[in-house]
């Protein structure tokens, strides 16, 4: 829980005795005392571990991939983006694994998308046998240059603000959030939509009864696209999500690990919502862009040689822990893991 200080400079930031829920997460997550702006999240010691994490086989898969695409399609100089590179494990197992293609990295102009500073001071260090005057450090997307593009980004677009509107007797209400002063204490309320814009967007959704969105998601998507129609390339999204109907809304807060309120540890834990993979693709669509992949972790590793890799793995170096390799892919692919939690979206203007 924040401090009574820190309280205090959320209500006069908002001025309000009740606000959006997804301006309370941004608060939360990218305000000054925010999560992401002052907490290093990713690894086995703090709050999750993502995917490069478990396994250098992710990295060197989605490496290889890469390596193809940009010889088949591009092969000339090209923008390399990555958008919230955590630990810099991913661009690290790329990196190794684009040596079978020098001229890949030759022609990159690196940028890593990264507003977090103690993220920023771990990539500098893991990847400081990489030549630093190839990387370029960003807080945010800014297109300037007119070179084709390879975007990619594992576990980002789920940290996106989301609202919540529930569908009851004939009107919607949207989920706020309002502080108790007796109590000290955060907690939800639902408030009608009368707003005719929001309405005309909501009602075609009314069957589902319950409706989560992030506009701000979304338009980061957008611009995403855009900028491929017009420049050419290709952006790889993996993330946890959906493409139907959601039963119950799927806003979560992580705090070591385990799953709390997110009214807890403000601050200090991980917020984040399934990614409605559906609005995106439609993004994609609208903007005249190529479906190219849309399947899940399982389906994408196994496709383009996870099994394989890890019997490579064995053979080459007899010394590796062949349980250990078998427990890693089994969490990266199993559908009782993270392989039908999570997804791949690849589109594309190539």
């Amino acid at each position: 829980m924040l401090s009574k200080r820190k309280i205090n400079k959320v209500k006069l930031l908002n001025n309000k005795k009740n606000f959006r829920l997804d301006k309370f997460i941004e608060m939360a997550l990218f305000g000054n005392n925010g999560y992401y702006l002052r907490k290093k999240p990713i690894g086995r010691k703090f709050d999750f571990v993502t995917s490069p994490e478990i396994s250098q086989m992710f990295g060197e898969i989605i490496g290889v991939y890469l390596v193809y695409h940009w010889k088949e399609k591009i092969n000339s100089k090209f923008n390399l983006i990555e958008l919230g590179p955590g630990n810099g494990t991913l661009f690290k197992d790329i990196e190794r694994t684009a040596k079978i293609l020098p001229n890949f990295f030759e022609n990159a102009n690196v940028n890593l998308i990264e507003i977090n500073k103690e993220l920023r001071k771990i990539q500098v260090k893991n990847l400081n046998y990489f030549k630093q005057s190839k990387i370029r450090w960003s807080k945010a997307l800014n297109f300037t240059s007119k070179l084709p593009s390879i975007i990619y980004s594992n576990e980002f677009f789920d940290c996106f603000p989301v609202r919540q509107f529930l569908h009851d007797n004939n009107n919607w209400f949207e989920r706020y959030v309002k502080f108790n002063e007796k109590e000290n204490k955060y907690y939800s309320i639902n408030k009608r939509v009368i707003s005719k814009k929001i309405l005309d967007y909501l009602n075609k959704y009314k069957r589902q009864k319950i409706y989560e969105v992030s506009f701000s998601r979304n338009k980061y998507f957008e611009k995403i696209c855009k900028y491929l129609k017009k420049n050419r390339g290709i952006c790889i999204l993996i993330d946890y999500g959906y493409n139907e109907k959601i039963k119950n809304f799927t806003l979560q807060a992580i705090y070591n690990h385990k799953k709390t309120s997110i009214f807890e540890n403000i601050g200090q834990q991980d917020i984040s919502s399934h990614v409605n993979f559906d609005e995106l693709i439609e993004i994609a669509k609208q903007n005249k862009l190529q479906i190219n992949e849309f399947v899940s972790q399982r389906d994408f590793l196994i496709k383009y040689g996870i099994l394989e890799r890890k019997k490579k793995l064995l053979t080459k170096n007899s010394n590796l822990n062949k349980n250990l390799l078998d427990e890693e892919v089994d969490r990266l692919i199993n559908v009782d893991r993270m392989g039908k939690l999570f997804n791949f979206l690849v589109v594309s203007n190539l």
